[in-house]
């Protein structure tokens, strides 16, 4: 007989008043959690998503004038003989703001001008033994400079040179005339020469002719007939000599001629050469001389605008001046001022022209910190690469209210710090917190 076990069910105990109470106020205050959590989150949201505040891009920048500050430079440099400004004078355009030593530049001019002289007076002389004249007559640029001894020295020269050559010419030309004449009186007197053996040879001939008849009759005997025939003979050799001689002097005398032709002929071809080589040399010495002025000219450093002149960097006379360096800068007069500021390329896309913007001239102290509203004028087309960082930037220009003008005035000076706000419109806070999650997610779903 084996033993069976039974199981019996007791009753279910009967919870604790008390701790039916906790759990109740355990749920309560879950509840009531749980509701107030609610209630903050969608709240929070709510307010995140209604509530707005003014979005701005926020850059430094300075106070320029609106048609730039102007350099003053030089192109040369050189030694400084007078100053005749400091920081914060004014000057009109045109003030000689510093002069230059022009020692080097006057002798430089001086030079180039003697040059210049003395080739328009040689290209006078050459153009007149040229032409074939027989007096030298220099340009009115010479002649109303007459008194000048350097021009009156080179006019000097080529009117000896001018003489001399005429001179030795005509003396050329004289001598073969000579010769010509020489030669037409030699002519002459064979031309008389060869008459009298023509004379001759026709008397000898007719007593020829008569001793033939005689011989043929037996009156007269051989010998003479042959000796007549001998005379003739010679008198017609002779004459032909003297034809020979004769053109042989007409030769000389053409060559003759054509030799004084020739003397002409050369003088224009060597003229011709050297007036080519004085163009060319007037055309070279001509630009030389108006940059040798424009060089001493410039030797008075004008001021180029109307205005107040800073950041002078000479100080002493004897001082030298590099080619190209900043000499001071001049801010022009009645001359608008702006702010200029860089945006960031990522920025950029927020900025526009017409947009206002809060101006903070930071220059005057953060107690009392004065601002002013502006409107962005001009935005750069392109990036702007800082030389100094590398860094690229939009330049944005905004302009200065005349109200910032009339109530700050002449504490306002270019280079001036401000701070711009560039207002962008309103932007909920809930777009602050969503966008660079938005941004991070779009990021993540583009990596490969």
């Amino acid at each position: 007989m084996s033993d069976t076990s039974s199981f019996v069910l007791a009753p279910p105990k009967k919870e604790h008043p008390h701790k039916a109470s906790i759990r109740t106020g355990l749920r309560r205050h879950l509840l009531i959690g749980g509701l107030a959590f609610c209630t903050l989150v969608f709240g929070l949201g709510g307010m995140a998503a209604t509530l707005s505040f003014s979005s701005a891009v926020v850059t430094g920048g300075r106070l320029v004038v609106s048609s730039n500050v102007k350099r003053v430079q030089h192109v040369e440099g050189g030694t400084v003989v007078e100053i005749n400004v400091k920081d914060g004078d004014h000057v009109e355009a045109g003030d000689i703001l510093v002069r230059l030593d022009p020692t080097m530049a006057a002798a430089n001019l001086a030079i180039v001008s003697k040059g210049l002289d003395e080739e328009l007076a040689r290209r006078a002389r050459l153009q007149a033994e040229r032409s074939g004249a027989t007096e030298l007559t220099f340009p009115d640029a010479l002649t109303s400079r007459e008194s000048v001894p350097e021009v009156a020295e080179a006019m000097s020269i080529e009117k000896r040179a001018f003489e001399l050559r005429l001179a030795a010419r005509d003396g050329q030309k004289e001598q073969l005339r000579k010769k010509i004449a020489e030669l037409e009186q030699q002519l002459v007197g064979v031309k008389a020469q060869e008459d009298a053996v023509t004379r001759q040879i026709d008397l000898t001939t007719d007593e020829v002719k008569g001793l033939r008849e005689l011989r043929d009759k037996d009156l007269v005997g051989t010998d003479r007939m042959v000796d007549a025939e001998r005379r003739l003979a010679q008198l017609e050799g002779q004459h032909g000599q003297l034809v020979a001689s004769a053109a042989q002097i007409g030769a000389e005398v053409a060559q003759a001629e054509l030799q004084i032709l020739q003397i002409d002929q050369d003088v224009r071809s060597e003229v011709s050469r050297e007036l080519a080589d004085a163009g060319s040399k007037i055309n070279e010495l001509t630009e030389r001389k108006i940059a040798a002025e424009d060089q001493l000219k410039r030797l008075d450093i004008r001021a180029p605008i109307s205005g107040t002149v800073y950041q002078v960097a000479v100080h002493t006379v004897g001082g030298v001046i590099a080619r190209g360096e900043q000499i001071m800068l001049v801010v022009p007069e009645k001359d608008l001022l702006v702010v200029e500021a860089p945006v960031k390329p990522r920025e950029v896309d927020r900025v526009h022209p017409q947009q206002e913007a809060v101006l903070r001239f930071t220059g005057f102290g953060s107690r009392n910190t004065p601002e002013y509203e502006g409107k962005v004028e001009t935005v750069s087309p392109d990036v702007v690469i800082d030389e100094r960082t590398g860094q690229g930037y939009y330049r944005v220009r905004v302009t200065v209210p005349q109200k910032a003008l009339d109530d700050l005035g002449a504490k306002l000076v270019p280079g001036m710090p401000v701070e711009v706000f560039i207002s962008t419109g309103d932007r909920t806070v809930l777009s602050y917190l969503v966008r660079p999650l938005g941004d991070q997610i779009m990021h993540t779903f583009r990596e490969r």
